[in-house]
């Protein structure tokens, strides 16, 4: 009865509504979709004449709807509620995160980032789908072998120093990370994040986002987590001199720091910390490992991705070869005589395992 006057008192009550159910019928479409296909990303498109909807799958992006133009500012509205963003603001880009259920029997909540960004036909948003748990955080299933997981577990048991994971965007580095956390998530360690943003939400981790608009800076934040009496330490990346610089002092006061620096080999590392102005001796002393990694497609039989990690430990020879400020060609033959295997050598014995396939050597791998 209360429904039947408010739609006589107000008639356009009832369109708005439907209008209403009508959006949130088509996210949930999307979303359950999403997940359904094992998408890493949403991407919600404006163009001229359509609102364009693709999922991006085991690296690939994959049309998966047009629909009218007249659904993609109400679709983005709907996105940036669920997002807690500011739904007047469409000049600027923005970033939030939302969940949407995962739709199976036992159904679970997915985490997602989601981006939006102004384009010339309309708003973009981009809905990262962060279904990485805890029980695929086990350091003993991200793809590392016998050989690279002794090394890297020798490190993190480690009181200080600074371990580095490399690679280019979209590699996997975020989950490695986080594995790495995950295995020192213990009652008598402090653990500490600063991430930009927040991805996976440890419990048992001091995990503080980067907030740049209310004068929160990675370096800020650094500073402030050393008065904390952190254990360990995860920044999310070495994105300057000055993160670079705090990230190599910290390590150097007794910390266990952990973050990923943006080259795609493990041994171009050593050059970008000395463009951020970090001493060879400081970048040989505290440095643990370096691990860098690509995600590739399993042979053709089976779906899915899987990474591909090659670990450089800074042995004593290494070390030395740093502090005599070997070029990078000199660098390369001193960790190779020592025992370093490329990725490249890493994807080779794949290959020859049957496990993937030439395209793969080809066009996924440095």
């Amino acid at each position: 009865m209360i429904q039947t006057v408010s739609n006589i008192q107000n008639p356009s009550r009832k369109p708005l509504e439907e209008s209403d159910h009508h959006i949130i019928r088509l996210w949930q479409e999307i979303a359950l979709s999403a997940v359904n296909e094992d998408a890493s990303d949403i991407h919600i498109e404006a163009q001229q004449n359509a609102c364009v909807v693709r999922f991006r799958i085991h690296g690939d992006l994959y049309l998966f709807r047009s629909y009218p133009k007249t659904d993609h500012i109400r679709l983005i509205t709907r996105i940036k509620i669920l997002a807690k963003l500011d739904i007047a603001e469409q000049r600027l880009p923005q970033d939030g995160r939302l969940t949407i259920s995962s739709g199976d029997v036992m159904s679970h909540e997915i985490d997602c980032r989601v981006s939006t960004m102004p384009t010339l036909f309309g708003e973009k948003a981009v809905i990262r789908l962060l279904r990485t748990t805890n029980s695929e955080l086990d350091i003993d299933h991200i793809g590392l072998t016998d050989s690279q997981l002794d090394i890297v577990k020798r490190c993190l048991n480690r009181r200080h120093g600074l371990i580095l994971v490399c690679g280019p965007t979209g590699s996997g580095k975020t989950r490695t990370l986080y594995s790495f956390l995950h295995y020192l998530n213990q009652p008598h360690l402090n653990l500490c994040s600063v991430e930009d943003p927040i991805e996976i939400r440890l419990q048992g981790v001091n995990q503080i986002a980067y907030h740049p608009k209310a004068g929160l800076h990675f370096d800020a934040i650094i500073r402030a987590l050393l008065r904390q009496d952190p254990d360990v330490m995860m920044i999310g990346e070495i994105r300057d001199s000055e993160t670079a610089k705090l990230a190599v002092s910290a390590a150097q006061t007794g910390h266990l720091v952990l973050s990923t620096i943006h080259t795609r080999e493990a041994l171009s590392c050593i050059e970008r910390l000395r463009n951020f102005g970090v001493e060879p001796h400081s970048i040989a002393q505290n440095l643990l490992f370096v691990s860098s990694q690509r995600l590739v497609r399993y042979r053709n039989s089976q779906q899915g991705r899987f990474a591909i990690h090659e670990v450089l430990p800074f042995t004593p020879k290494l070390i030395a070869a740093i502090e005599l400020e070997l070029t990078a060609t000199g660098l390369e033959e001193v960790a190779i005589a020592d025992g370093f295997h490329s990725m490249r050598h890493q994807a080779d014995a794949l290959f020859h395992q049957g496990l993937i396939d030439q395209s793969a050597l080809l066009h996924e791998l440095p």
